[in-house]
């Protein structure tokens, strides 16, 4: 199989597993948001990004390094192995130790016994690391596919069952614990690789070597991704990050979905390829059909938002709407930084993806220490001038890296943001004429079928040249089965 197809169909199935843990996660949320307020889900959100941004520092680059390399080294693993689970017991002191008594002073006292519970992920997590890395070189993605999915409908059926039995906020904490426990579980089976009892010094400071750039901006990134709640749930309280959150958790389901594949399949398909011209070329690419597809699905959530909110949560929450729409609108640079990040670690360029990460920290405090004070609507802005700005940052980089003209990036991106932006002007001008006694599903249908039509006339009669390179290269990327559908409609856009 080529490269190109082998890409493609490895991020389906990172898709596929995407969808399958995001939809049964965003299940439990929906069944407990509904019972539960603001304030009880602003709680446990909070002990969550806590847990979360542990998580990702225990993988320290080493995961990144482990898929990297261009060959498997046994001593070179153990050695990660044993540096990983070292990283595990000092997070799990940091939080117990530092993090319970500061969310108690800092936050909520209700929030420290959740914190407690969720501290044993953190071990958990560190020894499956160098597996997860294994199974990613191998590009074996369709078994960590099946095995995301079995593990998330698993817990999935837990974290249900105890919010219907009434535990409330503790169904969330069973949920995690338990995908947890079994992701780790099948991740070391399937990976068919133990450590042995080595450590090398030599491995350790080579490992290190690499990862200690990578893992600064992976503590960036987290904070650059977590520092926005963290912010509104400190300085606005957990009612204000109840509400923040609930805007957020679907688009958070959309960038797991769409997005993270990308991201976990972009590294290993360009680490494996000799010639850096090719790489950033290969990159670039990845961009160009991403924003086609990715811009219209953000830029249509963002028309839907506030029905869709009152919809699926409740309308208790119907005022996640409109920040929800300025989420949706601010999410669509997130994906350039995650290409460019993942382009510029499998050229070896680590210490740009820390710095680019450190860049967008910055911002990120500065912006949000202007802007969230003054309420949940404004920690959206917030988001949305981070992340477009964080943006801008990435490509000067790609561009410093790779030596591709600015003119050229800008070229391969330009059609499909004008045109995402202006199917959603015309969306927003559709729902303003619908008249208020519409069903909430016919509104939502309506609107999303305005910006599908629109979207689909924009490339086919205005950005038609834009539009045929864009199924050019997907017909280099998608399975041989899609190509008679593909090329049918790049046929329609050249007669029109």
């Amino acid at each position: 199989m080529s490269q190109p197809k082998s890409l493609g169909k490895s991020t389906a199935w990172m898709g596929l597993a995407a969808s399958g843990m995001s939809l049964v996660s965003f299940l439990v949320f929906i069944i407990i948001s509904r019972i539960l307020s603001a304030d009880e889900i602003g709680l446990v959100v909070f002990a969550i990004l806590v847990v979360e941004a542990g998580k990702i520092l225990i993988n320290g680059g080493l995961a990144v390094g482990i898929v990297q390399r261009r060959e498997w080294q046994a001593d070179y693993a153990s050695t990660c192995f044993y540096i990983t689970v070292l990283y595990g017991v000092i997070i799990t002191a940091l939080v117990v130790l530092l993090g319970v008594p500061l969310t108690q002073k800092y936050y909520s006292p209700a929030a420290v016994p959740l914190l407690q519970v969720l501290s044993v992920i953190f071990m958990l997590e560190a020894i499956k690391v160098v597996h997860d890395g294994k199974l990613r070189r191998e590009q074996k993605f369709k078994l960590i596919a099946l095995r995301s999915i079995i593990t998330s409908v698993i817990s999935g059926i837990v974290g249900v069952t105890l919010a219907l039995l009434g535990y409330g906020i503790w169904a969330l904490v069973a949920q995690q614990l338990c995908w947890q426990i079994l992701f780790t579980a099948v991740t070391i089976i399937s990976a068919q690789w133990w450590p042995s009892w080595q450590f090398s010094f030599a491995r350790a400071r080579e490992a290190l070597q690499f990862s200690a750039p990578m893992m600064l901006a992976q503590i960036i990134n987290t904070l650059c991704n977590t520092l926005v709640e963290f912010m509104t749930g400190i300085i606005l309280g957990p009612v204000a990050l109840g509400i923040y959150r609930i805007a957020g958790r679907a688009l958070f389901v959309l960038q797991d979905i769409i997005l993270r594949p990308l991201e976990q399949t972009t590294l290993p398909a360009l680490a494996r390829m000799d010639d850096k011209f090719a790489r950033a070329n290969a990159a670039l690419r990845i961009m160009r059909i991403s924003s086609f597809v990715i811009l219209p699905i953000f830029f249509g959530t963002a028309a839907v938002a506030a029905e869709f909110i009152e919809l699926i949560f409740g309308e208790k929450w119907r005022s996640s709407g409109e920040l929800m729409c300025l989420l949706a609108i601010g999410s669509t640079p997130y994906a350039i930084r995650l290409q460019v990040n993942s382009s510029i670690a499998s050229e070896g360029k680590s210490n740009w993806v820390a710095t680019n990460m450190l860049i967008t920290l910055f911002t990120t405090i500065i912006v949000g220490y202007l802007l969230i004070p003054y309420g949940a609507k404004y920690a959206a802005i917030a988001y949305i001038c981070i992340n477009y700005i964080g943006g801008f940052v990435s490509l000067f980089i790609f561009h410093h890296i790779f030596r591709i003209p600015v003119v050229v990036i800008l070229k391969a991106l330009w059609a499909s943001h004008v045109a995402a932006a202006i199917m959603l002007i015309i969306c927003l001008a559709i729902k303003q004429q619908l008249p208020d006694t519409l069903p909430l599903t016919v509104q939502i249908f309506i609107v999303c079928a305005t910006g599908g039509i629109s979207y689909l006339a924009l490339g086919m009669f205005i950005f038609r040249r834009e539009t045929n390179n864009f199924l050019e290269e997907s017909l280099k990327l998608l399975p041989t089965k899609f190509s008679p559908l593909l090329i049918r409609i790049q046929s329609w856009v050249r007669v029109s």
